[in-house]
């Protein structure tokens, strides 16, 4: 037996379909390539505290500031475990960052005398692929749609 999708999920699904488009969009046009960047911030600071949440992107508190500084879901992946956690905090590390609102700031290169811990091409992966996220959500949702909206041959 076939299940019929009303009028007002469609409605409901396609509108939420241009939404997650029109972020995509958005988001597409408001990330720049590290090389386009002209607001860029380098500071030296000691690592306080690294924030590592099950999913998504990894942050670090530097000490004496009250600013959190978002890293990449690679550094969360590579150094956010019991092993290499540790390694990192009280390190004195240069951070190259530009501010995203208020107290947030979005890293682009991290490195610890001299290592590069983070590098740009991390964070431009991430920002490519949840963009590609968007769009892909957008196509499921319309595919949803047109497929529960498609004729039915009585048999």
């Amino acid at each position: 037996m076939r299940t019929i999708m009303n009028k007002t999920a469609k409605i409901i699904l396609l509108l939420l379909a241009s939404l997650f488009v029109f972020l995509g969009i958005k988001s597409y046009q408001h990330s720049k390539p590290y090389a386009e960047l002209t607001n860029i911030q380098t500071i030296k600071g000691t690592v306080s505290q690294l924030h590592c949440p099950p999913k998504g992107a990894a942050s670090l508190s530097l000490t004496d500031a009250d600013l959190t500084y978002n890293l990449s879901i690679k550094f969360r992946t590579d150094y956010c475990d019991e092993k290499k956690s540790p390694v990192l905090l009280g390190k004195e590390v240069t951070v190259q960052s530009v501010q995203v609102n208020g107290s947030f700031y979005q890293v682009y290169q991290l490195e610890d005398n001299g290592q590069v811990i983070l590098n740009p091409s991390d964070v431009e992966a991430d920002q490519s692929s949840a963009t590609l996220g968007l769009f892909f959500l957008a196509f499921l949702l319309i595919t949803l749609v047109a497929y529960k909206s498609r004729p039915v041959s009585n048999k």
